[in-house]
């Protein structure tokens, strides 16, 4: 799943939010490790997807890695504890609403106090970020709101898109999953 999820890494669409977000599906096999195997195995293969990228093609110092980790660990953790301790109550959707509690928080807190500090300081200071987001959000201004009004909604839209296709995976291959661990 980790291999997976790095191929899925390196797939990019032809289009960037505010200039540096991309939506990927590179965090989808790490969903379907924490709903198959628990919390602990969805975060490994983040760990493991972005370590690899972190050492042979990161584009970003490093910094997209991390923070790709931590928002990602911060969505299949609560996912897989939630799930495994509601999913035979059919409360499936609790989990994914506790995924993306976390990694819409986890997205804000690391944006605002690593990734995008970060980012300016590599790529040219806060204003060329915040002049870079605000071509796409006119109502971006300074740091906060490139995190709240720029990065924040872009985090729901892709908490959504990767919890709908994620779980739809699982659902396929959850048998073979299953019988794999047998």
């Amino acid at each position: 799943l980790s291999a997976l999820a790095y191929a899925l890494m390196l797939i990019h669409l032809p289009f960037k939010y505010l200039g540096f977000l991309e939506l990927e599906f590179s965090d989808v096999p790490a969903v379907i490790a924490s709903l198959a195997y628990g919390p602990g195995a969805g975060i490994m293969v983040e760990f493991i997807k972005n370590l690899i990228k972190a050492v042979t093609v990161t584009t970003t110092g490093c910094v997209g890695e991390m923070a790709n980790f931590l928002t990602g660990a911060c969505f299949v953790g609560p996912l897989g504890l939630v799930f495994h301790r509601y999913h035979k109550k059919g409360k499936t959707i609790i989990a994914f609403l506790a995924a993306n509690t976390g990694f819409i928080i986890a997205g804000i807190l690391v944006n605002y106090f690593i990734t995008v500090p970060l980012y300016a300081t590599l790529f040219g200071g806060m204003e060329a970020v915040v002049g870079v987001a605000s071509a796409t959000v006119p109502a971006v201004k300074n740091l906060a709101t490139v995190v709240l009004l720029g990065i924040t909604p872009f985090n729901v839209f892709k908490g959504i898109v990767v919890s709908i296709t994620g779980y739809m995976v699982y659902k396929a291959v959850r048998n073979v999953l299953q019988n794999e661990i047998r």
